[in-house]
């Protein structure tokens, strides 16, 4: 039951909080410099007492400070992120850690449908080093249980293609625009690949790549939301109800201003570990923005909700005057108003005053949804900016590995190919 679940989430964060104030460095000065001791946290939200932590809080400091005492690295499995900002952060936990959360994500693959028997192939990046799964999860891949395929998304699309022939999985999965170039290749000359599921994360998944994938592939899709520091965060709700929160595995906060947003807003993601006690993670900055849904899913399960994911905080625009706006704030309604005739789309960020979207159509699209556009993106910038509309190839689009949506200004490697074709 939710009352359940909410005693269970309180528990998991008092053992949480205690532990990490007596045996990590870190915590223990965050907590005395802040004036809180650990039995003032007893639910969730009194961690508002507490300041958030960035990943840069804990990256730069010495690893004996955020790990737990006693805590062996080398016995740990080891998760590196990808270092999208240039700067990678390598993640600790115990095996048994590891085991547990997931789990979490095992029990949200069943919801959706996935099989034990299923062969899952993810088209995503390299497997770094350091993500090694220990012996478990070396027994379940031979062992058949969810045997995972991982194939090197930076290929092109018809050698992607052939690699998951061979394969021949049963879930197919993987970063969004990846399984966007895929879809577009088979939907020009065709493939033997026949998932019964198809699964996305790591990346922003849009309307337009939702339905080009399901289209393609004629398989329900499902998103996941995670980040390495807790695996599972959120899951696509099995009815179409948004996402649930994995409030057994974290606790949640989508904050704006220092405050918690009302149901229906936007906001960053902090999110707090209720089973991190190797290398804690309480009230830390994921960098994600998200819109807070309703506390219990329409579907009568116990889990709060996510209506939507829309980006990361680094994906801010700086304007003149001092002003923010995240590009979602425009793209969001141009994809429910105009998804039809648009294929994909970039916004870049050239100057502080020149704002440019790119556009590949699926078809010629008529002036006057052209000037809506043109409208929204004007008056959402101010008049201070110039803000340029332009139509690209549909092939300009094919780039290596993920793809970078809104580009803010100084992160013009993100750009890609499309530079060459502009129409």
């Amino acid at each position: 039951s939710k009352q359940d679940l909410i005693a269970f989430r309180n528990r998991m964060l008092q053992a949480v909080v205690h532990h990490a104030y007596r045996n990590v460095d870190y915590y223990r000065g965050l907590f005395d410099d802040s004036g809180v001791k650990p039995a003032d946290i007893r639910c969730a939200e009194d961690l508002r007492r507490l300041p958030c932590t960035s990943k840069d809080d804990l990256r730069y400091r010495d690893r004996a400070s955020v790990l737990s005492r006693g805590t062996n690295a080398k016995s740990c499995v080891a998760r590196r992120t990808s270092g999208s900002s240039g700067k990678p952060f390598t993640i600790f936990r115990h095996p048994s850690e590891e085991h547990l959360v997931n789990f979490f994500r095992i029990r949200a693959y069943r919801q959706v449908g996935f099989r034990v028997s299923d062969r899952i192939a993810s088209v995503t990046e390299r497997p770094m080093q350091g993500r090694a799964s220990g012996l478990p999860g070396r027994m379940r891949q031979a062992l058949g249980i969810h045997r995972r395929y991982v194939v090197d998304c930076s290929q092109p699309a018809a050698r992607i293609i052939q690699a998951l022939e061979k394969i021949e999985p049963g879930v197919f999965g993987g970063y969004p625009s990846a399984l966007a170039r895929v879809a577009e290749e088979i939907e020009l000359n065709g493939s033997t690949i026949r998932p019964r599921l198809l699964a996305t994360g790591g990346e922003v998944l849009t309307t337009t790549t939702r339905e080009l994938a399901s289209n393609a592939l004629n398989a329900p899709l499902y998103d996941f939301y995670g980040a390495h520091e807790f695996n599972l965060l959120a899951w696509q709700c099995p009815a179409g109800d948004g996402y649930h929160v994995c409030d057994d595995n974290v606790i949640l906060e989508v904050i704006k201003d220092g405050k918690e947003v009302d149901e229906g807003d936007s906001g960053e993601v902090v999110a707090t570990s209720l089973h991190a006690f190797h290398m804690p993670f309480i009230r830390y900055r994921l960098g994600d923005i998200a819109t807070k849904g309703k506390e219990r899913c329409g579907c009568g399960q116990p889990f709060s909700t996510l209506t939507g994911i829309e980006g990361r905080t680094v994906e801010y625009f700086r304007l003149p005057g001092g002003r923010r706006i995240h590009p979602f704030e425009i793209t969001g309604p141009l994809i429910d108003e105009e998804g039809s005739w648009i294929h994909r789309h970039q916004m870049i960020q050239k100057e502080v005053d020149n704002v440019v979207l790119r556009i590949s159509p699926r078809y010629e699209p008529q002036g006057k949804s052209l000037a809506r556009l043109q409208e929204r993106g004007e008056n959402a910038l101010g008049p201070r900016v110039k803000f340029t509309i332009e139509l690209v190839d549909k092939t300009a689009w094919d780039s290596d590995g993920k793809f970078s949506p809104y580009v803010p200004l100084g992160n013009q490697g993100s750009i890609g190919a499309v530079d060459q074709d502009v129409g």
